[in-house]
């Protein structure tokens, strides 16, 4: 018989106080039993937890930085300025990324915009890029899910003539970039109430200060998408707005998301969080991971049911492969700690590294090889042409990975903070290929 490999610590209940909330709220007891062991009491707490309504959504314009991109944009629009939208290429960013293409269309601003390739370019602005936006006529640049770490390529673009307007979400370094302005709810001065939006929430803000009640609710679908893919907390009004989003996908206005969802099994009635944690996210990431992010942000723009079929078809296809690629390497991985095993050699902090491990999924397999041995994991993908090693790293509560590789930068070309979840850290890597031993 096999044995769980868990121990369950239930939590108390204080019986009395259930009861209290489920008297003064009128809701289920069992509701009541769980809303308080998760010490949530306070009748008015458990009110707006449960609000599912648009108007307990927070004010856009208590997000620091807000106040100052509205005017900027609209100027733009008005003058009609070349302006570039920057995202990232997870389901996030490109969620994001189709959000300010629906914006910029609705606005009808003079706009392009750019994903990076995950594993030619890597995270983050990119001076080629700023460089080649600013030869288009580019005067504006908005990112999306990116660019609060991007110091040197945001003083690049300056010098170039363009403004930058940050919008993103991931933790602020020491040392903030001198763009336009920064919209970040982490920023250590923001006001915003709510630290826990994705970079799509952070965008749908700053789409929501542009245009206020005219704010079409089918954008919250591309909110709910970018928000779970992300594994962002469903507290607050990350709550309201994946909740809406999901009624938003029953009958999608994006025949991308349609296509995708049928795609991965849906067959109709009400979208549920899982369809899109395991229907969508992993189909969008895919195209990141195994070619380039604009073949999913084709699926999720697309304007024709037919487009959106053969693009989404597409999509499922790299994913099988994505699929079929994981498990190969993570084979490899497995034989290396286990010979390491086998020698008792084994290491605190596990580093597996192969020749042409495609970098887009090693991420994957460290948290793969995390959940079972429970050791801060690093997978480095190694080029056979210059040595260079490129990978992601995953840890456990109680190790800071971003600390333990500042201890060793000069060992690196960068690395960076990508995805802090809880106390779990989710790193980007470049060794130098003179230190890849």
């Amino acid at each position: 018989m096999l044995q769980s490999k868990y121990h369950w610590n239930l939590s108390p209940c204080d019986l009395e106080v259930s009861h209290q909330l489920q008297q003064q709220l009128g809701i289920p007891a069992m509701l009541a039993s769980l809303l308080v062991t998760r010490r949530m009491t306070n009748p008015e707490d458990v009110s707006n937890f449960l609000d599912h309504s648009l108007t307990g959504l927070h004010d856009p314009y208590q997000m620091s930085g807000i106040e100052e991109a509205v005017p900027r944009i609209r100027k733009a629009i008005e003058a009609g300025e070349r302006i570039l939208i920057y995202g990232d290429y997870d389901a996030d960013g490109v969620s994001s990324t189709a959000l300010m293409i629906e914006l910029m269309r609705t606005l009808q601003a003079n706009f392009e915009f750019y994903i990076p390739h995950r594993s030619k370019e890597g995270y983050g602005l990119h001076n080629h890029v700023l460089k080649q936006a600013h030869d288009n006529g580019v005067s504006l640049i908005i990112t999306v899910d990116t660019g609060i770490s991007a110091v040197e390529q945001i003083a690049y673009a300056a010098e170039l003539g363009i403004d930058v307007i940050v919008t993103d979400h991931h933790e602020p370094p020491a040392k903030l970039p001198e763009a336009y302005t920064l919209i970040n709810p982490k920023l250590p001065y923001c006001s915003y109430p709510f630290k826990g939006l994705a970079g799509v929430g952070v965008a749908y803000k700053l789409a929501c200060a542009l245009l206020g009640e005219d704010t079409p609710a089918a954008w919250l679908e591309f909110v709910a998408l970018g928000t779970i893919a992300d594994l962002m907390p469903l507290m607050d009004e990350n709550r309201v707005l994946v909740r809406m989003g999901l009624e938003q996908m029953t009958a999608s206005s994006f025949p991308g998301i349609s296509a995708l969802l049928y795609t991965a099994g849906w067959k109709e009635g009400e979208v549920t969080s899982t369809n899109v944690a395991f229907g969508l996210a992993p189909r969008i990431n895919a195209a990141g991971r195994m070619s380039h992010a604009f073949s999913a942000l084709d699926v999720l723009t697309a304007t024709s049911m037919e487009v959106a079929e053969d693009s989404a078809e597409k999509l499922d296809l790299l994913n099988r492969e994505r699929q079929q690629l994981v498990d190969e390497i993570v084979g490899e991985a497995f034989e290396q700690i286990e010979a390491a095993e086998a020698a008792g050699t084994l290491p605190d902090v596990l580093v597996v590294a192969g020749e042409g491990w495609n970098v887009g999924v090693v991420g994957i397999v460290a948290s793969k090889i995390l959940e079972r041995y429970y050791r801060p994991t690093l997978v480095l993908g190694i080029n056979a042409v210059t040595g260079e090693c490129k990978g992601s790293a995953r840890s456990i509560p109680g190790f800071d990975i971003y600390e333990a590789l500042t201890h060793c930068d000069a060992l690196l070309d960068h690395y960076g903070d990508i995805l802090p979840q809880q106390a779990c850290h989710c790193i980007e890597t470049v060794w130098k290929s003179s230190n890849r031993s």
